[in-house]
């Protein structure tokens, strides 16, 4: 059977590349090579690699100011008058990485809002990080709460997590493939690029002290920023061969929340989940009447 290429991985060339420049750069220029790596980790290289092709019904569009500096590119489908589910999601894709969700959920009745995260799709900004993104929801919440259900992938669901710690208003929420671990996934990104250890710890330290004032909302460190007690109805689902976003970031963060129900799956990685008829059923029990 021939191997399906796998979009989520660099060129090997480019990665050849990128090893080199930071070996010769953190010997020679340690400060300029923390600098790369945070432009490297915080900017999208390619936002529409793993968009599908779902066919979609065309959206009403209209922007959520999240600050003076960044709006983002928002979409509505389905009748005002039905209940509204959230899609987010994840890095280096777009809203239409969600299509499968939107199609099932308007056939079932719901009202469904997404939105290009910043430096993504249609939507600008500066460098697009963790305390950006859950900046995000919270704008995207304040313009259209309450919505029965928040359904976030990935970094995206790492961005909930923190934005939760401020309150959401939502009656569920559904993760796919969600991140929980930040230090775990920047040390397990930069070992693929031969970035070195030292690097990217003080890479995390001179994020942090770029935007801290906006991290400081969300939590003490980078350890303490994904711990959230905010006690709702949670389904999670991931796939055991994930190799992006490991199950162990489920796992993780079902024992913190014990209330959340984490469903497996088998084959399926990090993106093909997303289109899951499957997993799109059972999102939809669960929105409906809390069965999975």
């Amino acid at each position: 059977m021939k191997k399906k290429k796998d979009h989520s991985m660099h060129h090997p060339f480019k990665v050849r590349l990128i090893r080199i420049y930071f070996r010769i750069v953190s010997f020679l220029f340690p400060q300029l090579a923390v600098i790369s790596a945070h432009r490297f980790f915080h900017h999208p290289l390619n936002t529409k690699r793993s968009d599908n092709k779902i066919q979609i019904p065309s959206p009403e569009r209209f922007w959520i100011k999240v600050d003076g500096e960044t709006q983002l590119a928002a979409y509505r489908w389905g009748s005002m008058h039905h209940p509204v589910v959230l899609l987010v999601h994840g890095w280096s894709t777009t809203s239409r990485s969600m299509s499968n969700f939107l199609n099932t959920l308007l056939r079932n009745g719901y009202q469904v809002i997404s939105y290009d995260a910043i430096q993504h799709g249609e939507s600008k900004g500066k460098a697009s990080d963790l305390a950006g993104w859950a900046d995000s929801i919270q704008a995207v919440m304040k313009e259209i709460a309450p919505v029965e259900c928040i359904i976030a992938h990935s970094f995206g669901g790492a961005a909930l997590t923190a934005a939760s710690k401020l309150g959401l208003d939502t009656k569920k929420i559904v993760l796919i493939a969600p991140i929980h671990n930040i230090i775990l996934v920047a040390d397990k990104f930069a070992e693929h690029f031969g970035i070195p250890p030292e690097i990217i710890r003080r890479m995390r330290t001179y994020t942090w002290q770029q935007n801290e004032s906006r991290f400081k909302k969300y939590g003490n460190d980078w350890s303490d920023i994904l711990k959230s007690d905010l006690h709702l109805p949670t389904l999670i689902f991931h796939d055991v061969n994930d190799r992006e976003i490991g199950i162990e970031h489920s796992k993780q963060l079902c024992r913190l929340w014990p209330w959340a129900i984490l469903r497996s799956t088998r084959g399926l990685g990090h993106r093909k989940i997303l289109d899951s008829k499957e997993v799109a059923e059972e999102i939809v029990s669960f929105i409906k009447d809390g069965s999975v």
